[in-house]
């Protein structure tokens, strides 16, 4: 039922009669049984004229409460149970791919012709999730692409992220935002007299040294954002390396618009410009990998257990009482530094929010 045309074609009607009752004089006057009748009334003309107009389009509301479904409203949106009911399935994905989704977090895979990944997406409802691609027009390229829908459990929203970011590297999907290929990286490390500068180091690194500080994919980020450092901190410029100094005890740029606190013309003690700066830049530290070894991060739902296996920050999969080896893995998605693992994990690491636990003889997965 067309609820938008219906609600416009019950407005005119009523109005018109309403105008006619109060206003004749404005409206082309009507047969004589309409005239005749009370003003404050409706006609039994048109009340028949409404009953055949529901029928026509098909409103039947007693053979709908016998279905179990509400009696639609003319302003109210259908309920979601109510959509799910009466929504039609698109007939070229397959029924049981759609019906075996749980509503419980992990990732999805929609899947098109000779089984090519099209995208990957994690949700903590994968039901839900995937139900709301399917209703979304705008996705519309996507739905007619795909041939069936598979998807992985996960214990958590963590190993959901985690699983989600390996399959976009591994898959490659269609519609899924390309990882950026990072010909290489630049960090701020101090030089021998404790000054920060910009330093290009290879992406293994980033896990195993010391003293780096942010991780940035071109020089001149890397110097822009110990610009910004500098600017929000009140830090010398001379003092940092960013402005060569104009002779002994001369301000720099910052001083002279009151925006250092004086290291450059001895009114801060290099000591002190020194400790505030290292403090400025804990916040970019780079943490290397604490342990000799990979670690398993413990998630557990329903009293189903989880392991997500990290090495060097590098999420490698996970294991549970029916997958005991880790999946094998392309060897180009095993390459360099895993910022987004990094990203994912070192947040909830440094607040000790993760159940960490040793693997003593793990085994690792084969490069496909």
């Amino acid at each position: 039922m067309n609820t938008t045309s219906y609600r416009h074609s019950l407005t005119q009607l009523f109005t018109r009669h309403l105008m006619h009752a109060s206003m004749p004089g404005l409206m082309p006057a009507g047969p004589a049984t309409s005239r005749a009748e009370a003003p404050g009334r409706m006609p039994a003309v048109l009340v028949e004229r409404l009953l055949r107009q529901e029928e026509k389009r098909g409103v039947n509301a007693l053979n709908r409460l016998g279905q179990g479904l509400p009696i639609a409203t003319f302003n109210a949106p259908q309920p979601a149970a109510h959509r799910a009911a009466t929504y039609s399935y698109p007939i070229h994905i397959e029924r049981a791919s759609i019906d075996a989704l749980p509503a419980s977090a992990g990732v999805y895979i929609f899947r098109g012709a000779n089984d090519m990944p099209l995208y990957v997406g994690r949700s903590v409802n994968l039901r839900s999730r995937v139900l709301a691609h399917l209703h979304n027009h705008e996705e519309e390229m996507l739905v007619r692409q795909t041939r069936r829908i598979e998807f992985r459990r996960t214990a958590g929203e963590l190993g959901a992220s985690l699983l989600e970011q390996s399959l976009v590297r591994d898959l490659q999907p269609l519609h899924n935002k390309k990882p950026r290929q990072k010909r290489c990286l630049f960090t701020l490390r101090l030089s021998l007299d404790g000054r920060p500068q910009v330093a290009q180091v290879a992406e293994r690194d980033f896990s195993r040294a010391e003293n780096l500080f942010g991780i940035f994919a071109s020089e001149r980020a890397a110097q822009e954002a110990l610009q910004k450092l500098v600017e929000q901190h009140e830090l010398c410029s001379v003092a940092t390396g960013l402005e060569e100094s104009a002779g002994e005890g001369m301000a720099c740029f910052g001083r002279q618009i009151r925006r250092c606190r004086g290291c450059c013309t001895g009114e801060e003690s290099p000591e002190l410009h020194q400790q505030r700066l290292m403090q400025a830049l804990e916040d970019l530290r780079i943490l290397p990998w604490p342990y000799q070894g990979p670690m398993g991060v413990i998630e557990e739902v329903d009293g189903w257990r989880q392991v997500h296996v990290i090495d060097h920050w590098r999420y490698l999969g996970s294991l549970d009482e029916e997958h005991q080896q880790l999946r094998a893995r392309p060897a180009a998605s095993m390459k360099g530094f895993d910022l987004d693992s990094y990203k994912l994990l070192i947040k909830p690491f440094l607040l000790q929010q993760l159940d960490l636990h040793a693997l003593p003889g793990l085994k690792l997965p084969a490069l496909a």
